[in-house]
């Protein structure tokens, strides 16, 4: 029997080069390879997420809503995707409904047409609110399991999860496989009870890092899933995502390949031609990193916390930091490990050697995973651990100050520096709202410019508007 081909999101614009080099990717050098994308016939580009809106503002010095308006540009054929945090948005914090339908309603405008929601406890009532808002704005709402393995993670476990996410209103459903734990045969068998139990279209996003990444989509294209997430192969593998390319020669005969091979080819010339720029951020894994099997640690989050314990002259506990992770993960009921969960956890463990003792030290932000202030745990507390940091409830952390009173905020600080028209659009806003001290400091930094680029500003703070 011939098999459904399945649709090919590329990521290297958004995952693919935040999984290798950290999310550096200037946009000019995006710039000149876009059109090309454009004729590939890929279902869809992922472009924008929480770390490249961070990094834009943070590193870059660039403004992450004229990134989308490049990618608008000249994406004519092919779907924009972004990666959405649920309540947390871009961020790192719970955000009140009306600012997030304001970043909704913005990014639709902006050219997003997908949005990949997910939370990081996989608690629906966190994504609830952005599948509304994507589905009044007419885009594809796209709810996301976040997949791990534990004693309280199974097929039943998956399966009411994504029938809940469908209930919810989502037009589609995707697979976070953030650390490349899902085996090929799980993913068969996952794939396969999906599609008998829910009707909406079945998306895998997977990583390298374990090894199992190619063999785990081709499996997932055996088991019929609609759409899988690959990377060109000059920014593929290691912490990354399955070749583009190779993916394709996969599930396609030479004869019956709609994609072009030569012009993936020069696609992937010109992204190796510029990778050379980047050399400083990219990760020390040169192999496979079985080890994830077994603690689970994302490579992102590894690395960051092998540099600081570098910066701590403390590299000789990284053995011990890596073994804590998991137990800590126990604990706290078998949390997935992705966006914030994972920096919580991280940085608990850290906190747990450094002292030479467990939980000596605990940082608010664990103590407000703990209590629920990030949704319903999966799994069951350690009572010795609850026990302790019920004693420090602390005051819930949402941002309930009104997008009117922010708008405020953000014309007076304007005022201050002397750029007053840009804080009318909403835009501006949502980066004072999201970033409020990373967005100072650029704004600031816009305005040290001559007359020239402050009146461009004005305009429409236009970096790269031709």
């Amino acid at each position: 029997m011939e098999l459904n081909k399945p649709n090919i999101t590329e990521v290297v614009l958004r995952d693919g080069q935040q999984s290798l080099i950290a999310t550096r990717m200037k946009t000019e050098d995006m710039k000149p390879i876009l059109s090309k994308m454009d004729k590939v016939g890929f279902s869809s580009v992922e472009v924008w997420g929480g770390a490249t809106y961070d990094c834009c503002l943070r590193f870059l010095n660039e403004d992450p809503w004229e990134r989308l308006k490049v990618f608008k540009k000249h994406f004519k054929n092919t779907k924009l995707q972004m990666l959405l945090r649920g309540k947390n948005l871009v961020g790192y914090k719970e955000y009140d409904d009306e600012v997030i339908e304001l970043f909704i309603k913005n990014a639709s405008k902006y050219g997003i047409g997908i949005f990949r929601i997910f939370d990081a406890l996989n608690d629906i009532n966190n994504i609830k609110p952005s599948i509304q808002f994507v589905n009044k704005e007419g885009q594809n709402s796209q709810g996301t399991i976040c997949y791990t393995t534990s004693p309280v993670h199974n097929l039943k476990y998956w399966i009411k999860l994504a029938k809940n996410i469908e209930d919810l209103g989502a037009k589609s459903l995707a697979i976070k496989d953030m650390a490349g734990l899902l085996r090929p045969k799980v993913c068969y068998e996952l794939v396969t009870k999906l599609k008998k139990n829910i009707n909406i279209p079945i998306h895998l996003h997977t990583h390298s890092t374990t090894g199992l990444a190619d063999a785990t989509n081709f499996k997932a294209y055996e088991a019929g899933v609609d759409n899988l997430d690959t990377s060109i192969s000059s920014f593929s593998n290691l912490y990354a995502h399955t070749a583009t390319e190779s993916l394709i020669s996969m599930i396609y005969e030479d004869n019956t390949n709609p994609f072009d091979f030569n012009l993936l080819s020069e696609i992937s010339e010109y992204f190796q031609s510029i990778r050379h720029k980047y050399k400083e951020y990219e990760g020390s894994l040169r192999g496979t990193d079985i080890n994830m099997l077994i603690n689970q640690v994302p490579g992102g989050m590894l690395s960051i916390l092998e540099k600081q314990l570098l910066d701590l002259k403390k590299q000789n506990k990284l053995k011990d930091l890596i073994k804590e992770i998991p137990k800590i993960r126990e604990d706290v009921g078998y949390v997935p490990l992705v966006t914030p969960s994972s920096q919580i956890v991280g940085a608990q463990a850290l906190m747990n050697v450094l002292d030479g003792k467990r939980y000596k030290t605990l940082n608010k932000e664990f103590i407000d995973l703990v209590l629920g202030k990030y949704g319903k745990i999966p799994g069951k507390i350690t009572s010795s651990l609850l026990k302790k940091v019920e004693k420090f409830k602390q005051d819930d952390d949402i941002s309930h100050v009104s997008v009117k009173e922010n708008r405020v905020k953000f014309s007076a600080f304007c005022n201050e520096i002397g750029i007053k028209d840009i804080s009318k659009q909403d835009t501006h806003l949502l980066n004072f709202i999201l970033f409020n001290k990373e967005s100072k400091e650029f704004y600031q930094s816009k305005n040290k410019n001559t007359m020239n680029d402050i009146i461009g500003l004005q305009e429409g703070f236009g970096l790269y508007i031709e």
